[in-house]
């Protein structure tokens, strides 16, 4: 009996081991020896058909999704293993929204495996797969741009016809996003063509190459859709910067009007020019530039802010009359410096500019980045324009003055001029990426913040913040101002010499401003395009964005 019981426990460990045997030879086979049946398709194990390089995600600083955010599915064909081409047809026609004969007429003369050419959506992919067509699978792929992609024109789009990265940050960083190890979808067969169990059809990646790698941007996709949100209410042309004022990282930027990756095609020949990132073209700045006047003559005790001026409504200078917006109503009289900046007053700040002087002045305004591209080295992104103060008369230096002439900035460059003076003057580079990172998720490389510059003085830059609070408490910002945080800033209505049906001139529409007033996080940049006036239109958009980001 003894014997009996262990002979029959000898039989049942012989079965199990040979059970375990296959089982990890099916494992070896699925997990293991990838690389080896890729091989193995010079030898007929493997048929496959080549799907797009993948290339890796962009992601915000919170790891959130810029891209492969959607699902699309396809339909591949293996007309080696479909008995009846015709039969198959009509199962997918009505799922894939397609005529029979047109599905038939794909079929190659060959067996090779190919695409449907429609695509499925996900109702449809899961009809065919639960068909079980033989010689059918439905493979679910992440589109690169969804339908309402975020960030357009920072995330940039690729050229579809190789899959390379032509603008934003596809193209600055396309040899890092683009892997170079071909994938297929594959069916894996046996010596006798038949279909392997338990491998069936699978995705492969053949040979050598390199894998992709994701990039992380500073980007706050929260902040981001607020801004984005506001401005498809609010701006048909324009920009918008949201950046952090004592690191540099910009949380949001945004362009309009917007484009779709998906159809490049339809915005090529637009006039608004929908792909060009008006965040980093160059503009008149208007009185924003008010800010680097006052900054100079304080920093060089010209001028103190509590100093009076008289504001007749016009200034003359070498026979040429510059006239202040208030000139009708006979000017605004007795005022401060502190009210001349809150009250937007062109003939004091001409007055300043002029005893300021050509060469200073320009200094200065380099000193701040105008002129020249931020370390930020986008595709696309303009210098602006400073005039050369050689060449500069006193009429050219009272137009500089006021931020008019030929002087052209970005609303890039405010943003960086604007964090000098909240970052207690010390200018830190403008940053868009953070890390590179693998697919798994190590850190390949991190972009360390900028350790800042010294511009202008603590004292300067705490004078200016008053100011600036000024123009929102009493002056031309008063609309941006937000109750309990707090906020400051500075309009700009820049002249374009451009007039509508009616004769009014038509102006860009400016706001730079900040919130809160105390520890300030955001440094928030609005430009309206053919706005009218910084006061009466850009102010309120900074005032409908600021809200909602302290709210969150």
């Amino acid at each position: 009996m003894v014997f009996f019981i262990r002979r029959i426990y000898k039989i049942t460990l012989f079965f199990l081991l040979i059970v375990t045997a296959l089982l990890l030879r099916l494992f070896y086979l699925q997990a293991m020896e990838e690389n080896k049946l890729a091989s193995q398709s010079l030898s007929g194990r493997i048929y496959e058909m080549p799907v797009e390089v993948a290339r890796g995600e962009i992601l915000d600083r919170n790891g959130t999704p810029l891209t492969n955010t959607a699902l699309h599915f396809k339909a591949i064909l293996f007309p080696r293993y479909i008995k009846d081409q015709k039969k198959t047809a009509q199962s997918l026609s009505s799922l894939a929204n397609e005529k029979a004969e047109t599905i038939l007429a794909e079929f190659p003369q060959t067996d090779h495996p190919f695409q449907l050419h429609t695509e499925l959506d996900a109702l449809a992919a899961k009809k065919v797969s639960s068909l079980k067509l033989p010689g059918v699978i439905v493979v679910g792929e992440r589109m690169r741009y969804g339908y309402s992609s975020l960030a357009s024109h920072v995330v940039g789009y690729i050229n579809s016809a190789d899959n390379k990265g032509v603008s934003g940050i596809e193209g600055m960083y396309d040899s890092v996003l683009r892997g170079s190890r071909p994938e297929y979808v594959a069916a894996i067969v046996d010596a006798g063509r038949r279909i392997i169990p338990g491998l069936g059809y699978k995705r492969l990646r053949m040979g050598n190459g390199a894998e992709p790698n994701n990039i992380i941007l500073t980007i706050d996709s929260n902040i981001q859709k607020i801004v984005e949100n506001v401005m498809d209410q609010k701006i048909t042309k324009g920009a918008v910067v949201v950046m952090r004022p004592s690191t540099g990282e910009i949380l949001a930027m945004a362009s309009r009007p917007n484009f779709d990756a998906n159809n490049l095609s339809n915005y090529l020949q637009k006039d608004t020019a929908p792909l060009m990132n008006r965040a980093l073209a160059a503009y008149p700045p208007g009185s924003v530039f008010k800010l680097v006047i006052a900054a100079a003559a304080l920093e060089n005790n010209l001028v103190h802010p509590d100093d009076l001026f008289f504001d007749p409504g016009y200034i003359d200078v070498n026979h040429q009359r510059f006239r202040g917006w208030d000139y009708d109503t006979g000017g605004l009289g007795n005022l401060t410096f502190t009210e001349a900046l809150a009250y937007s007053s062109n003939p004091v700040f001409i007055q300043t500019g002029l005893k300021i002087g050509a060469n200073r002045l320009i200094a200065y305004a380099k000193r701040f980045g105008f002129g020249s591209r931020t370390k930020l080295d986008f595709s696309g992104e303009a210098a602006g324009n400073l005039p050369e103060p050689d060449t500069m008369y006193a009429g050219d230096l009272a137009n500089l003055s006021i931020g008019q002439g030929s002087l052209e900035v970005t609303p890039l460059q405010i943003a960086v001029m604007l964090s000098t003076i909240v970052n207690d003057g010390i200018k830190v580079a403008p940053s868009v990426v953070r890390r590179l990172t693998a697919a798994d998720g190590t850190t390949l490389k991190s972009y360390p913040l900028s350790a800042g510059t010294r511009i202008i003085s603590q004292t300067t830059a705490a004078q200016l913040k008053k100011m600036m609070y000024e123009v929102t408490r009493i002056g031309t910002g008063k609309e941006a101002y937000i109750e309990g945080a707090g906020a400051a800033g500075k309009t700009g209505t820049a002249e374009t010499g451009r007039f509508d049906a009616n004769g009014r001139g038509i102006n860009h529409a400016w706001f730079a401003g900040y919130t809160p007033l105390i520890n300030p996080k955001y440094v928030i940049v609005v430009l309206v395009e053919d706005g009218m006036s910084g006061e009466d239109v850009a102010a309120p958009i900074f005032h409908a964005i600021a809200t909602q980001i302290l709210k969150q």
